[in-house]
């Protein structure tokens, strides 16, 4: 009896083998312009909080009238990219976002035990779609131009971060009352124009992208205080009274830290 019950077991688990190997949770498939337009799409199906389904099964009928976070993604795939897989990309990067925001909870699925965590609000939720665009829109970047976190870009983009502290040095030269107009010659700078100049000075251009103002923007939306009131992330937080020149500091210090240590 003991033996028919392990040669079962044994059967089963053969079988199974496969399908857990392709089931893997740190899978990283190739991102494409596709997996922008479906967070956005979800961003929109996840619209208020009149329809965030707060007890996320990961089960999504078609006829459904409130979302999770998990849900909302589904549907936007579907509608999109015509195709849903529980390990696409954009499923996948949402995943990746979570571990960084929420590094310490240990969720069994990670969409879904966000998604139902008693202390996350609806600011979060939609903080997550705009992490996961920006996310999905470097990778996508660095991929078509074969940058994947190279050591000579990461190097360029410190340098522009060192840029950016020393134009931001003082109240003196700091915009209180910036926008992304920015003027050359200037003597008083918002980050995002301090972003502009010290990318001209190193690189000769400035396209508003590049990991160093990319990490910067994901920065201030893990951990701005006001971070839900901001629509646009630099500006935004460049202008809230409440950030002083020290956080301002703080904030380019954390990041250029994070990509030294990425370098390495």
């Amino acid at each position: 009896m003991h033996r028919k019950i392990l040669l079962v077991f044994t059967a089963i688990s053969t079988v199974c083998m496969p399908i857990r190997a392709q089931d893997d949770s740190n899978a990283r498939p190739p991102v494409s312009k596709v997996d922008i337009d479906i967070v956005k799409r979800a961003r929109e199906i996840l619209s208020s909080p009149a329809v965030w389904n707060r007890a996320d099964n990961r089960q999504c009928p078609a006829d459904e009238k409130t979302f999770s976070l998990y849900c909302a993604l589904e549907k936007a795939t579907q509608e999109t990219g015509g195709h849903f897989e529980h390990r696409g990309a954009a499923m996948q990067e949402a995943r990746f976002v979570i571990d960084d925001i929420a590094p310490h909870r240990d969720y069994e699925h990670r969409l879904m035990g966000y998604n139902n965590d008693p202390t996350t609000t609806f600011a979060d939720i939609q903080r997550v779609f705009a992490l996961l665009e920006t996310r999905i829109a470097t990778r996508l970047r660095d991929e078509q131009h074969g940058q994947s976190a190279t050591a000579p870009d990461l190097k360029v983009q410190i340098a522009i971060l060192k840029r950016v502290r020393a134009l931001l040095a003082s109240d003196a030269t700091w915009d209180r009352n910036s926008s992304q107009q920015c003027h050359d010659g200037a003597s008083k700078l918002g980050i995002y124009c301090a972003f502009r100049q010290a990318s001209m000075e190193i690189t000769g251009r400035f396209d508003g992208g590049g990991a160093a103002i990319d990490e910067t923007r994901v920065e201030i939306s893990s951990h701005a205080p006001n971070r839900a009131r901001y629509q646009a992330r630099l500006v935004d937080y460049n202008n809230d009274p409440t950030v002083s020149l020290s956080d301002l500091q703080k904030l380019l210090e954390t990041v250029e830290g994070r990509l030294t240590n990425a370098q390495k």
